[in-house]
């Protein structure tokens, strides 16, 4: 009876030692490494955000994107992102491998998640020009947020037994809840930390109304039954770059630039204007004469880019005083795009050429928006605006009627139906109204006599700007 016993004691131990080195040898569990490998591409499901994933000037950017495109390159093989808002949709896709991964799309159930590359808190916020202050969740009457586990299972906690209407708009992103939120046609939404940041530097009047969750995970998905080699390589890389540092950067790049797209006021330009711009007047002046524009508006684009900053780096990584990318460097034929005055002629140039290549149907008085626009947007997504607008039937010439439509962009009921899909359209919006301040300063400064004291000058400035 005691030989039998031990015999049934190490069969035992041998099955459960031998399931422990199978357990990833699942045959059930499909090497999904080995199909990305040859497909040679890693196809990932993302939103449309400020923070994840979006185009500017034709390329793509994103926080998000960013550190997939590291880990493609990891593995040595293409990114293509494909963007779902609705979270069943992508849910499906992942099962049935129609996509590889989903990132920061807020599941956390029946998948496989990566490692928390970041943890943010997660905001109940309201428009303060609308709304007080709720000082109570019985305060809350109706919450508009995104189709996403991680808000709905943090705002329920929050919420508890409180009878509150929750609205889950399964087609929105959050650029679009957002935009209800500031035109007040809805009174309170969840976005978190990363969000937040960027979005005050546009619409300062959204505040904080209550912390719902904190150290909220950004992870990725994979599916459920993936095999140990997909996992491996994920583990592999968050491994490679927490030790280079990597994330920190990717996360100073996108939430704690120092260029900011608010209007710095009177006082500050004309502080700049009087210790910094006279380094840059000359040719500033020289290069809008050569290509055939207004110097006080090539000033105010360089003052809106980078503050007149030689050295300034933008969170998309565009350098210099005029912010020229190096497919636009490399366009308008600057060497050096880092070197102050080739930046200067490098953004006339290009400023020039976006002008001659708009359409003939925009107004002679009004390309000049179209172009700013463009140096900032690229000019594919004005286009999309300007398509929209005719298919309205409204002036597609006009900047002050398009201007709406660019704002129309970041929302998807819209850019699904456009050539090239989303763009941050209230930044574009604001970078543009921006231009115009600086520039009717400039204007004004440009019109009084030049012997005049600063002073007199400085009070003598309309209040309007």
């Amino acid at each position: 009876m005691i030989r039998f016993l031990i015999r049934i004691f190490f069969i035992s131990i041998s099955v459960i030692a031998l399931l422990f080195i199978l357990k990833d040898f699942n045959p059930l569990n499909e090497d999904d490494y080995a199909r990305i490998l040859k497909n040679n591409e890693l196809k990932v499901v993302t939103r449309f955000g400020p923070s994840d994933y979006y185009e500017v000037q034709n390329e793509e950017n994103g926080y998000t994107y960013d550190i997939l495109k590291g880990f493609a390159d990891f593995i040595n093989v293409k990114l293509r992102i494909v963007t779902i808002n609705n979270l069943d949709d992508a849910i499906n896709a992942l099962n049935n491998r129609e996509v590889d991964m989903l990132a920061n799309m807020g599941i956390t159930n029946n998948v496989k998640l990566s490692y928390s590359y970041n943890k943010t808190d997660q905001y109940i916020v309201y428009n303060s020009q609308f709304t007080s202050k709720p000082k109570a969740i019985t305060s809350l009457d109706s919450i508009e947020i995104i189709d996403s586990i991680s808000i709905k299972n943090n705002l329920d906690k929050f919420l508890g037994t409180n009878d509150i209407e929750l609205i889950i708009s399964k087609e929105k992103n959050v650029d679009e809840i957002v935009n209800l939120l500031k035109d007040n046609k809805i009174k309170y939404t969840v976005i978190n930390e990363n969000e937040l940041t960027i979005f005050n530097k546009y619409f300062p009047q959204i505040k904080i109304g209550f912390k719902i969750g904190e150290d909220v995970p950004s992870t990725w998905a994979v599916p459920e039954n993936t095999n140990y080699r997909l996992e491996d390589k994920l583990s592999e890389y968050f491994t490679e770059i927490l030790k280079a540092n990597k994330l920190k950067i990717f996360y100073r790049k996108h939430f704690t630039d120092k260029l900011q797209y608010t209007f710095v006021g009177t006082r500050s330009f004309l502080s700049d204007l009087l210790n910094t711009f006279p380094l840059y007047e000359f040719h500033f002046k020289k290069y809008a004469k050569i290509y055939k524009h207004d110097w006080r508006l090539l000033a105010s684009i360089g003052y809106q880019e980078s503050k007149w900053d030689k050295d300034a780096v933008s969170y998309t990584g565009v350098r210099g005083l005029m912010m020229l990318t190096k497919n636009t460097a490399k366009e308008v034929k600057i060497i050096n795009r880092e070197d102050p005055f080739q930046s200067i002629e490098g953004g006339a140039k290009y400023l020039r050429k976006l002008i001659n290549n708009l359409p003939d149907t925009i107004n002679t008085n009004d390309r000049i928006w179209f172009a700013i626009a463009s140096y900032n947007i690229g000019f594919r997504h004005v286009e999309d605006a300007i398509l929209m607008a005719q298919n309205d039937g409204v002036d597609s010439g006009s900047w002050s009627i398009v201007e709406p439509y660019v704002l129309k962009l970041s929302q998807s009921k819209y850019y699904k139906n456009t050539k090239y899909g989303y763009a941050r359209g209230w930044e574009t919006i604001k970078y543009v109204q921006n231009i115009r301040q600086y520039y009717d300063i400039l204007v004004f400064l440009d019109s009084q006599d030049n012997n005049s004291k600063t002073k007199q000058i400085d009070n003598g400035i309309p209040s309007t700007l």
